[in-house]
């Protein structure tokens, strides 16, 4: 039984260490483009006098400081804004899904796969999408009680609020 717990364990982090290093690449590129971006704007819309190069404007000495901070922020932030809630429904999921599913559909999520026990929600608008950088994944994951949700920090926070408003308003009635 230690043995299969082991491999478990040892599968489970190998896929969180992949997904972790998946979001730190996206998150390096992103900021990248955005950081280079602001550089242009800000170049291109003031009057820049002795540059020639927009790139010019970060002194040589900078570059290190500003590459070290891209990669931090980068390695950090992935770490900091996926999370998991548990919802305590003192109850069985059954009794209230689909006022609990209906919580998510309101927030324009769709529902993208149900297994049994799990749902995974994504966002209906692409924009939206593409700004999370197609990280807008949430997971339901309903096999026990409490429940989980896994994704984005602020969307897992927000939903976990109303879902135990939801089950608190259910259960007065």
């Amino acid at each position: 039984m230690y043995k299969i717990m082991a491999t478990f364990t040892i599968y489970y982090n190998k896929t969180v260490m992949i997904l972790y290093f998946i979001r730190f690449v996206k998150h390096l590129v992103y900021l990248g483009i955005l950081m280079t971006l602001m550089l242009a704007l800000v170049f291109y819309l003031s009057n820049h006098g002795e540059y020639q190069y927009f790139w010019e404007l970060i002194p040589a000495s900078n570059i290190w400081y500003m590459t070290l901070f891209l990669l931090a922020f980068a390695a950090v932030y992935p770490y900091i804004n996926y999370v998991d809630r548990k919802v305590y429904l003192n109850r069985s999921f059954d009794q209230d899904r689909d006022m609990l599913i209906d919580t998510l559909l309101q927030a324009h999520f769709q529902i993208e796969s149900d297994n049994g026990s799990q749902l995974v929600f994504r966002h209906k608008n692409p924009f939206t999408r593409l700004v999370r950088l197609y990280e807008d994944k949430i997971t339901l994951d309903y096999s026990d009680n409490p429940i989980v949700l896994n994704g984005l920090r602020r969307d897992v926070y927000r939903f976990a609020r109303s879902m135990e408003y939801v089950v608190r308003q259910s259960s007065q009635e």
